[in-house]
C-alpha cells in the first residue's frame, strides 16, 4: 500500500458533504469531453452542480463521464439510490421526497416508502454485473467491479430488512437509532460550520448556521422550525449502516446547509433592497431546496433525453475501495491491458481490484476511461498526504493544458509555507520533479476567494482554514510546449541532495529533536513510509534525464551517514526492499553463504521474500481499547535480532484465517477474510516484503507487530514500553510463514515488482532544460539549454562573430535571435530573458543559454493570463470558466447591504502589496491590475461615489488612445468560487468604420460625469490586453469561427498596441439582449461589444500573509480609486481624435 497502515479507532460516517458544491468542468474547454475521477467522492453534490452548470450554452453538448470512488460503501449506496430515483419517470415531482431521503435523519411515511421501494428494486437488479448492466440503469450507471456491486447490494438489503423485522426488533432499532443521533450531536455551544457556504457573505450567516445546526440535530430534519412534525418518525436506514457498524455514526459536524450556496439567499436580489441581516433561516433553507431542485431537474432531464439503447451523455461509474489503490489499478490495467490487478481493494481487505471486463476489457467498444482530464481528490490530502496523491494520480492524468488535479484540505492559518511543508520541499522544485504545480503559484493569484475562512477564524479562534488548489501539468501555460512530458536534467549530486532533503522532510517524525521541540504542533497522523518515498522517486525517474545510478549511490551514502533521523537506519532495509520491488534501484549487498534452518526446504532463495505473521485474536483483543484511545496509530513490523532491529512499514493487514499448502519455496498461504473485521473472532494476519539477505544474515530473529512512535502514542508507550503488539519467533511455523509470493497470489507473476517504473518510458522529445539548484539543493535557480545551430544562415552569423540576442516571448519562453533568424524555446517555469547569459562555441556551432527563474513575488509578466490553443479550442490555464447566465445577479440599490464588498475585494492585496506606496505604477504589474480592479468594483457597486458609471475607459496616462471601453450590466455571484464577478461588455479600440459609425450615434450620452477612466502604465495595459482575451473566453457561449483571427493570425492576444483589438471578433454582438435592455441608449454599440467576465484576483494565503481580517472588516473607507487619466475628446471606437467627434462637439 502507498500509505502506511493505520489502526482505525473511533471513526465517523460522512454521508453528506461539508463544503459547497463546485463545478468539476470549470477548467475544461467548452466542447471538451469530461473524463472525471472523483477520489473520496462523498455525496454527489459536485456531480449534480456540474451537470446543472453544463446544461446550457456550448457546454450542453459536453459528454460527462464520472468515476466515483469512496472507501465508505454506504456513501456510494446512497448516491446510487439518488441517481436511480432521478432516472425514473416523474422524478421532478419526487424531488421533495428525494431531498428528505438524502438529507433527513428521520423520514415521513411517503419518503420512507419511496426509499424502501427503490431499494427493493435495486436488490432485484443487482444479482451480478450482467444483470445490472442490462437493467434500466446500466446504460448510465456502471459498477467498476463486481465487488462494488455486491457490497452495495448488501447495504440495500439491510435497508429493506429494517421494514421486515419483528415489531420488537423494529422498536429496538428505532430506540437505538434515536439514542445514537442524540449522542452524536456536537457538545460545542455553537457550530458555525455551514456559514462557510455563504462565501463572502458568511458574516451574515454565522448566527443562522449555528441555529440551524441545533435544529437539524435535535429534530433530524433540515428546517427552520425547531420541532419535528409528528409524521416524520421513521429512522432513515441509509444512515444506520456504515463502516463504523450497524449504528448511526454520522459525523457531529454534519449540516445539510454546508453543501449549498447560501450567498444566493443573503445577497439582495435584483429589484430588492433587503439587507442580509433581514434574511431568515427559512429563506436560507428554501434557497438550498431550490438549488437542489434545479440540480436534480437538470440531471433528470439529461438522463431522460436518451433511452437505454443509446449512449448516455452522462455516465456515472462507481467504485467502493481505496483511492490510492484505484489509481494504481487503473494505471496497471491501462498499461498491461488486464482487468485483474495486484492492488488490494482497500486497507484491511484481501481481495484485489478486478475491473468489469465489459467496461475495461480490450474488446469493449466504448471502454471506460483509465486516464482523466479532471481528478478531484476532495479532502483526501488531510488523510493520505499530498505526495501520495500526486504519485498515484500523475500517471493517469491526460497530457493536455486543460487537465486539472484538484486538492483541498485544512491547512495552518499562521504559516505561509504550508504548501511547501505538505510537499516536503520547495514548491517550484517539487513541481519540476513531479510534473504538477498549482496554477496559482505561477500566476500569483487565484479567482477563488476564501474570505469565509477568515471570518470563521475570527469568530471561532480557529487556526486552520480550508484551501482548494487546482494543479496543472507544469509547462502547460506555454503555447509553444507541445510535449507536456518535456524532460528535465539535473546533475546527479544536486538531484541526490534534493532526494535527501525530501527524505528528511517526509520522515521528520523520526527526528527526535524536532519531535520534542514541536510535539504540540505535530499530530499523530503519519502519511508516509519508505514505499511512499520510493513511489515519488519512481515519478521523478520517469521525468528526469540524469545518471540515475550515480544519483542513487550518492543518495544512498547520504542516508547511511545521516544522524538527523535518529531511527532512520531502522528502516534502511525496508527502503532497499522497496527500491528493488518498484524497479527504482538495486542496492548491492553481500549475502551469507550458509542458510538458517527456516530455509532448509528451499531450493533457491529469491531476492525478496514475503513474511506472514498471524496475531491470535485472544492476544489482540485485550489491546483494542488502548489502540482505540491512541487515535490512528501507524502499524509496522520489526525483524528483531540479538543486536539488530529492522523495521518495515509497508505492511498489509486483514482479519481472517489462513490455510497453507506446500513447503519451502513452494509454500502457499491463502487467507479467508473475516468480513466482520475487528468485531469478529478471527486472528489478524499481517504480511510484508523483505530482502532475503535480512533473513539470512541473522540467526535468531523474531517478527514483531508494533506501533510507530509519535506524540500521539505517548499514553500507549507508558503501557507498552517498546510499543510492540505481538511477537513470534521467525521459526514458529504456526504463526510465521515465509513465502515466495504474497498470500492469495495466483500463478507466479511480477505482482508489485517493477510495475510502475519499467512500464512507463519517459518521452524525450523536445529540448531538455538543465536545472541548477542552490547550494542546499532546495530551490531552483536557473535553466540551461544547449542550442545546436543547424540553420545555414544562423551558422554563418555565428561563425562570423555575430552576438546572439535573447528576447522574452512569454513568461515561459524566449526567442534566440542570430542575424535575421530566430528560434523559440519553451521552459517549464517562468524565466527572465533580461538576465540571460551565454556560452558560445562558434567552431562547434552551439550556444548554451543560462536563464534565471522568475518566481519572486510581484515580478509577474504581463502575460499572466495564458490562453492556450488545444484541439481546435482554447484552454484557460489559471482562470476557470463561468456560466454567467447561471451566476445570480444581485442588487446594489441598498448600499448598506453591500458592506461585504470592500472587505471582499480588499483580499486581493497581501500584506506585502498593501505596504507598497500607491502610485500610477507600483513596480508590480499584477498589483497594478489588482488596484485597477479594486477601483472598478468600487465604482460598479456604487460604493465609491453613490452611483455606478455608465462605463469604463482604460488608458495609459501618457498615451493618446483609450485602448478599451467596457460596460457592466450586472454584478453577479460566482457561488462555486465564493466570489463576485462583473458581467461586462467590452469594446476594444480598433480603426473600423463600423465602430466609428456606431460610436457616433451614442457619443452624446458618454460624458466625463458618467464614464470613469482608469489610468495605468504601459505594462499594465499589456496585462489588460491578455486579461481581456481570458475574460471573454471564460464566459464564452459562442463557437470560434473558421476564420477566427486567433487562427488566421496565429497570435493570442492579437495585439498589444492601444489602437488594435486584442480579442477576436467571433463573439462581437452575440447575446447582447441583456446589454441593450440595461443600456438602451447604447443599442448602436451592441454589434461591437463582446461579453466578458471580470473578477477579483485574490492573493495566495498559502504563500504570504493576507492581512488582519478584523481590520479589513472594520474599515469603512471606500475602495481606493486608481489614478485616473485625463478624459480627452477622442473616439472610444478607435481611441484617436476623429473629425466625427469634432463635428459632434
Amino acid at each position: 500500500m502507498t500509505h502506511p497502515v493505520l489502526w482505525r479507532g473511533k471513526t465517523f460516517f460522512y454521508p453528506i458533504g461539508n463544503t459547497s458544491a463546485v463545478c468539476l468542468t470549470q477548467d475544461l474547454c467548452p466542447s471538451e469531453k469530461a473524463d472525471v475521477l472523483l477520489l473520496g467522492c462523498g455525496d454527489p453534490r459536485h456531480i449534480l452542480y456540474t451537470v446543472y452548470t453544463n446544461s446550457t450554452g456550448l457546454q450542453a453538448s459536453r459528454k460527462l463521464d464520472f468515476t466515483c470512488c469512496d472507501i465508505e460503501s454506504a456513501v456510494i449506496a446512497r448516491n446510487v439510490i439518488l441517481f436511480t430515483l432521478l432516472a425514473d419517470e416523474g422524478a421532478v415531482e419526487k424531488v421533495p421526497q428525494i431531498w428528505n431521503i438524502f438529507f433527513h435523519f428521520f423520514l415521513d411515511k411517503g419518503s420512507h416508502d419511496l426509499l424502501i421501494s427503490q431499494c427493493r428494486r435495486l436488490v432485484e437488479l443487482s444479482s451480478d454485473l450482467d444483470s445490472w448492466n442490462n437493467g434500466p440503469y446500466g446504460h448510465f450507471l456502471r459498477m467498476c467491479t463486481g465487488d462494488t456491486l455486491a457490497e452495495l447490494r448488501r447495504l440495500w438489503q439491510l435497508y429493506v430488512k429494517t421494514t421486515t423485522c419483528s415489531p420488537h426488533e423494529a422498536k429496538a432499532f428505532e430506540s437505538a437509532y434515536a439514542a445514537d443521533v442524540k449522542a452524536s450531536k456536537a457538545k460545542f455551544e455553537f457550530v458555525f460550520t455551514a456559514s462557510r457556504a455563504a462565501g463572502p457573505l458568511s458574516m451574515y450567516a454565522l448566527k443562522m448556521a449555528g441555529h440551524h445546526y441545533n435544529i437539524y440535530w435535535e429534530t433530524g430534519v433540515c428546517s427552520a422550525v425547531s420541532r419535528r412534525p409528528s409524521e416524520v418518525s421513521h429512522p432513515n436506514p441509509t444512515l444506520a449502516y456504515s463502516m463504523v457498524g450497524d449504528k448511526f455514526a454520522v459525523h457531529y459536524g454534519t449540516d445539510t446547509l454546508s453543501c449549498f450556496h447560501l450567498a444566493e439567499a443573503l445577497a439582495p436580489a435584483v429589484g430588492s433592497s433587503r439587507h442580509p441581516e433581514q434574511v431568515t433561516l427559512k429563506d436560507i433553507v428554501n434557497v438550498c431546496k431550490t438549488q437542489f431542485s434545479r440540480w436534480c431537474t437538470s440531471v433528470s432531464k439529461v438522463l431522460g433525453s436518451q433511452g437505454p439503447s443509446f449512449p448516455s451523455p452522462l455516465i456515472i461509474r462507481c467504485f467502493v475501495g481505496d483511492a490510492l489503490s484505484l489509481c494504481q489499478a487503473l494505471d496497471y490495467s491501462r498499461t498491461t491491458k488486464s482487468t485483474s490487478t495486484p492492488f488490494p481493494v482497500a486497507p484491511w481487505k484481501i481481495p484485489c481490484i478486478t475491473f468489469d471486463p465489459n467496461a475495461y476489457g480490450t474488446s469493449t467498444q466504448s471502454p471506460a476511461p483509465t486516464t482523466f482530464n479532471v481528478i478531484d481528490t476532495s479532502n483526501l490530502l488531510d488523510y493520505v498526504g499530498v505526495l501520495n496523491i500526486i504519485a498515484v494520480t500523475s500517471p493517469i492524468l491526460q497530457r493536455t493544458p486543460s487537465t486539472t488535479l484538484y486538492t483541498e484540505g485544512l491547512v495552518s492559518g499562521s504559516s505561509e509555507d504550508t504548501l511547501a511543508e505538505q510537499l516536503c520541499g520547495d514548491i517550484a522544485t517539487m513541481g519540476l520533479l513531479l510534473g504538477l504545480i498549482p496554477a496559482c503559484f505561477i500566476s500569483q493569484f487565484t479567482n477563488r476567494s476564501n474570505m469565509h475562512e477568515y471570518i470563521v477564524r475570527l469568530t471561532q479562534n480557529a487556526t486552520q482554514n480550508h484551501v482548494r488548489l487546482a494543479w496543472k501539468l507544469i509547462g502547460g501555460a506555454e503555447k509553444l510546449l507541445t510535449d507536456l512530458d518535456c524532460p528535465i536534467d539535473i546533475a546527479p549530486e544536486q538531484l541526490a541532495g534534493v532526494f535527501f532533503n525530501i527524505y528528511l522532510n517526509m520522515f521528520s517524525h523520526e527526528n527526535v529533536v524536532r519531535k520534542l521541540a514541536m510535539s504540540i504542533k505535530l499530530s499523530g497522523i503519519v502519511h508516509y513510509h519508505r514505499r511512499s518515498f520510493v513511489e515519488i522517486l519512481g515519478v521523478v525517474k520517469r521525468r528526469v534525464i540524469t545518471d540515475w545510478d550515480s544519483t542513487m549511490n550518492m543518495f544512498h551514502r547520504k542516508i547511511q551517514n545521516d544522524r538527523t533521523l535518529m531511527i532512520g537506519m531502522n528502516f534502511y532495509q525496508d527502503l532497499c526492499c522497496q527500491l528493488h520491488l518498484l524497479g527504482v534501484f538495486d542496492v548491492q549487498e553481500v549475502h551469507r553463504v550458509e542458510r538458517p534452518f527456516v530455509f532448509r526446504d528451499w531450493k533457491m532463495l529469491p531476492q525478496t521474500l514475503c513474511v506472514v505473521l498471524v496475531v491470535p485474536r485472544d492476544y489482540l483483543q485485550p489491546l483494542l481499547p488502548d489502540l482505540d484511545e491512541t487515535g490512528t496509530p501507524v502499524l509496522q513490523c520489526d525483524l528483531r535480532g540479538v543486536a539488530t532491529q529492522n523495521t518495515f512499514s509497508a505492511i498489509n493487514t486483514v482479519f481472517g484465517t489462513i490455510t497453507t499448502s506446500g513447503q519451502g519455496d513452494s509454500k502457499i498461504v491463502a487467507i479467508k477474510e473475516d468480513t466482520t473485521g475487528r468485531y469478529g473472532t478471527s486472528p489478524l494476519v499481517v504480511w510484508f516484503w523483505v530482502l532475503s539477505i535480512v533473513l539470512v544474515n541473522e540467526r535468531r530473529l523474531s517478527v514483531v507487530l508494533s506501533v510507530l512512535s509519535t506524540p500521539a502514542t505517548c499514553t500507549l508507550a507508558t503501557k507498552r514500553h517498546d510499543l510492540s503488539i505481538f511477537r513470534a519467533d521467525l521459526g514458529d511455523e504456526q504463526l510465521v510463514h515465509i513465502l515466495r509470493q504474497r498470500p492469495n497470489a495466483g500463478p507466479e507473476r511480477p505482482d508489485e515488482k517493477n510495475l510502475q517504473i519499467g512500464s512507463h518510458p519517459m518521452k524525450t522529445s523536445g529540448v531538455c532544460a538543465f536545472v541548477t539548484l542552490d547550494k542546499e539543493c532546495k530551490t531552483p535557480l536557473s535553466f540551461t539549454t544547449r542550442v545546436d545551430i543547424v540553420e545555414p544562415e544562423m551558422k554563418v552569423s555565428l561563425t562570423s562573430g555575430a552576438t546572439p540576442i535573447v528576447n522574452q516571448v512569454s513568461m515561459h519562453s524566449i526567442a534566440l535571435v542570430l542575424g535575421d533568424k530566430s528560434l523559440e524555446f519553451p521552459f517549464p517555469l517562468p524565466i527572465d530573458a533580461k538576465k540571460a547569459k551565454f556560452r558560445i562555441a562558434r567552431k562547434s556551432l552551439y550556444i548554451e543559454i543560462i536563464l534565471p527563474l522568475k518566481l519572486v513575488l510581484g515580478e509577474t509578466d504581463s502575460d499572466m493570463f495564458p490562453v492556450i490553443p488545444h484541439g481546435g479550442d482554447l484552454a484557460l490555464w489559471n482562470m476557470h470558466r463561468v456560466n454567467l447566465d447561471q451566476c445570480i445577479p444581485f442588487s446594489i440599490a441598498n448600499k448598506k447591504a453591500l458592506g461585504w464588498i470592500n472587505p471582499h475585494v480588499s483580499l486581493m492585496m497581501s500584506d506585502r502589496e498593501r505596504r507598497i506606496p500607491r502610485a500610477l505604477t507600483s513596480g508590480s504589474t499584477l498589483l497594478d491590475v489588482k488596484r485597477s480592479l479594486h477601483f472598478i468594483f468600487g465604482q460598479a457597486s456604487g460604493l465609491a461615489e453613490g452611483k455606478p458609471p455608465l462605463g469604463f475607459a482604460l488608458q495609459v496616462t501618457d498615451e493618446s488612445e483609450i485602448f478599451v471601453m467596457f460596460y457592466i450590466t450586472d454584478l453577479r455571484l460566482d457561488v462555486g468560487s465564493h466570489t463576485m464577478v462583473a458581467d461586462a461588455w467590452v469594446m476594444p479600440s480598433s480603426p473600423s468604420f463600423e465602430k466609428v459609425e456606431a460610436f457616433s450615434k451614442v457619443f452624446t450620452h458618454l460624458r466625463p460625469n458618467n464614464m470613469k477612466t482608469v489610468g495605468m502604465g504601459v505594462e499594465e495595459r499589456k496585462a489588460w490586453m491578455h486579461l481581456l482575451v481570458a475574460a471573454t473566453e471564460r464566459c464564452r457561449t459562442w463557437e470560434h469561427k473558421t476564420n477566427c483571427e486567433y487562427r488566421v493570425e496565429g497570435a493570442i492576444p492579437l495585439a498589444l498596441e492601444p489602437d488594435e483589438s486584442p480579442i477576436c471578433s467571433c463573439g462581437a454582438g452575440v447575446g447582447t439582449e441583456s446589454f441593450v435592455k440595461k443600456y438602451p441608449i447604447l443599442q448602436p454599440l451592441a454589434p461591437c461589444v463582446t461579453r466578458a467576465v471580470i473578477s477579483p484576483l485574490f492573493a495566495l494565503s498559502y504563500i504570504e500573509k493576507i492581512g488582519n481580517m478584523e481590520d479589513i472588516m472594520a474599515s469603512n473607507t471606500s475602495p481606493i480609486p486608481a489614478p485616473a487619466a485625463v478624459v480627452r475628446n477622442m473616439c472610444a471606437a478607435c481611441g484617436k481624435d476623429d473629425w466625427i467627434l469634432q463635428l459632434l462637439s
